[in-house]
């Protein structure tokens, strides 16, 4: 079950900083604070994601009126439905907190790459990226280790793929830099071909068809995460 920040909770919030800030002579900056951050009935776990449900926020978004200085951060709005995230917005959560779906994009791309990659430039004697990424998380087990259970197969899974993407913990690891510079050296700037895209990051096939990403490694990373960075332009641009 989803817990949904209490109205009480939320002013009491902005009750206990403004005493902070005026105690310590900072009421001026009290004055510029906008956002107060709140849990509005979203999450997200290793294969699961709770939607927004609008009905669930209507006694906390209630609540603003009596706090006209503020709009809520809503927390934990990875892989949110664009539909769910303009609604956030309409009901007054202005301010959307987004981290792992972003790096969860950027693997995604990474990982469809190292595919064409085999496809396109085949190296018997070079690693794959899950392999080489595999074997980085093994060695250093302290960034995924409390926070996945289950079967050594289920772990495998959500060391590599799950949303809490505790993966992003170490793309700056030497090895991890080792295997992503060899699949991105492999490519180069050749234009890859759109079946292949389709085939191996399909999610931007549509994207690249229209002109709006290029069809190279580093443009295809980078739309990766444009493409989450533009659902969130798109639902806070009412």
């Amino acid at each position: 079950h989803m817990h949904v920040t209490e109205p009480a909770d939320a002013l009491r919030t902005v009750e206990v900083h403004r005493k902070a800030f005026f105690r310590l002579g900072l009421d001026g900056a009290f004055d510029r604070v906008v956002g107060v951050v709140v849990q509005p009935g979203v999450e997200f776990g290793n294969a699961d994601i709770v939607a927004y449900a609008t009905e669930k926020a209507t006694e906390l978004v209630a609540v603003l009126e009596r706090m006209p200085q503020f709009v809520f951060e809503a927390h934990s709005t990875d892989y949110q439905l664009a539909e769910a995230l303009g609604m956030l917005v309409r009901d007054g959560f202005a301010i959307l907190k987004v981290g792992p779906w972003l790096t969860f994009a950027l693997r995604e791309a990474l990982y469809g790459l190292s595919h064409i990659a085999d496809e396109l430039a085949p190296d018997p004697l070079r690693e794959t990226l899950p392999a080489a990424m595999e074997r980085v998380m093994l060695a250093s087990p302290g960034n995924w280790q409390k926070y996945y259970w289950g079967t050594p197969d289920e772990q495998r899974l959500q060391r590599h793929f799950s949303f809490s993407d505790r993966i992003r913990y170490y793309w700056q690891s030497a090895g991890a830099e080792r295997a992503t510079g060899a699949v991105l050296a492999a490519l180069g700037d050749r234009e890859i071909p759109r079946p292949l895209i389709s085939q191996y990051i399909g999610q931007l096939d549509v994207e690249v068809g229209a002109g709006r990403i290029r069809p190279t490694a580093h443009g295809l990373l980078l739309g990766s995460v444009t493409r989450v960075l533009d659902i969130y332009r798109n639902a806070t641009n009412q």
